[in-house]
């Protein structure tokens, strides 16, 4: 990120929101491979988040001049509030790492089971990257992959959207299983350009993984990716009024409570029958913790909007100009997407996920690859991008 001080409230809110998010990411990978820079580095961001919280803070209350707008503006507090929370449970996560508690065997054994994929690569000299930044070399809009941070020595973490990638650094990336093995290949040099990294993606039929988790591996998998998928309904229930979202994200929160106590249940019984050490068990507990209480937060946002008022564009523009970005798309009958597939329309033009299809006023989540889109379905989709990234 940058180290200019954002100057207005909507710059703050961008920051913290595409900080926060980041933090998450970069715990996950951290406790992935035992990494304590990459530890560290979320709790130097968890700290920044601090001081533009307060910043936020300071620039609301001086500019309510009464009652009305102070309603109007409670969202735009909420949303800190709620970020700076996710960012504390992001820091619980990575100080794991920095007491010594190396759980990533078990972490790497669940890795590929989930939908967004955080991985590790070392850049050859022999890629094309080299000399590239994330932005000049295309690589989300080609192969739906970010760059979220760039390890460059012992003690160097870069952030930045726009570093320019050098032979010898470790890449810590973001992806959809389909994206990643081809990325890898391209940090190898295995593969000679992006473009053609992508055509490989869009012609692989992708294997997922066959074997099966154990039960508390799996109850972790979906704590997190429920976790995710309120933070993103979230946003989307604040800026539109949806009914059926806010039941779903009603849902999810009491799924993501269930989930939490059968996961303690279940690594305390490993525990006791000596299946799983103290530290693992430890490791659990703290990261049930942390996914809920990012769900927590992120139902904050959600019902934060006491007053909807049209068209809500700060809200927009932060959630647009962030790193996560949503988007409602309908599917009309000049839509290209009809008749393709989930995963066909996922790798047209910008990659992007689809978090839900909407098919006669249901919605399902996580839709197969396989599944059709239809005339009259939307798309809740969800784009990974730099906030320079236009």
């Amino acid at each position: 990120m940058s180290d200019h001080e954002p100057i207005s409230v909507k710059d703050i809110l961008i920051e913290i929101k595409t900080l926060a998010e980041i933090c998450v990411d970069l715990a996950f990978a951290s406790l992935l491979y035992s990494d304590k820079l990459v530890a560290e580095q979320v709790l130097v961001l968890e700290e920044k988040i601090d001081g533009l919280y307060q910043n936020l803070l300071d620039r609301l209350s001086v500019s309510i001049k009464s009652l009305n707008q102070a309603e109007h503006l409670r969202i735009y507090y909420i949303i800190g509030e709620a970020n700076n929370l996710i960012s504390d449970s992001a820091a619980d996560m990575a100080t794991l790492v920095l007491m010594d508690y190396d759980i990533s065997e078990e972490l790497k054994q669940i890795q590929h089971h989930m939908d967004q994929i955080v991985d590790l690569v070392k850049l050859d000299e022999k890629s094309c990257l080299c000399g590239k930044s994330e932005v000049t070399a295309n690589l989300h809009d080609l192969i739906g992959i970010d760059v979220i941070g760039i390890i460059r020595s012992d003690n160097e973490m870069l952030l930045d959207y726009d570093e320019v990638m050098l032979a010898g650094d470790f890449l810590i990336f973001r992806g959809q299983l389909e994206n990643v093995n081809q990325f890898i290949y391209l940090a190898n040099g295995v593969v000679s350009s992006v473009e053609e990294a992508r055509e490989r993606i869009i012609s692989e039929d992708i294997e997922h993984p066959r074997d099966e988790l154990s039960y508390h591996q799996d109850l972790l998998v979906t704590m997190k990716e429920s976790a995710e998928l309120i933070v993103d309904l979230s946003y989307l229930y604040a800026l539109e009024d949806l009914p059926k979202v806010k039941n779903l994200i009603i849902q999810t929160e009491e799924k993501i409570d269930k989930l939490q106590f059968e996961l303690i249940e279940e690594v305390l019984r490993l525990y006791k029958q000596e299946m799983i050490d103290n530290k693992t068990l430890i490791a659990y507990l703290r990261m049930a913790d942390s996914f809920e209480e990012i769900a927590d937060a992120a139902t904050k946002i959600a019902f934060g909007v006491t007053i909807r008022h049209k068209p809500y564009s700060l809200l927009e523009d932060v959630i647009d100009d962030s790193s996560e970005a949503l988007d409602y798309i309908h599917v009309a009958k000049d839509s290209p997407y009809i008749g393709m597939t989930v995963r066909e329309a996922e790798l047209t033009d910008d990659f992007f996920q689809i978090l839900a299809v909407r098919k006669k006023g249901k919605y399902f989540f996580f839709p197969k690859d396989e599944a059709k889109i239809h005339q009259g379905d939307a798309l809740l989709i969800k784009e990974y991008s730099s906030p320079d990234d236009e």
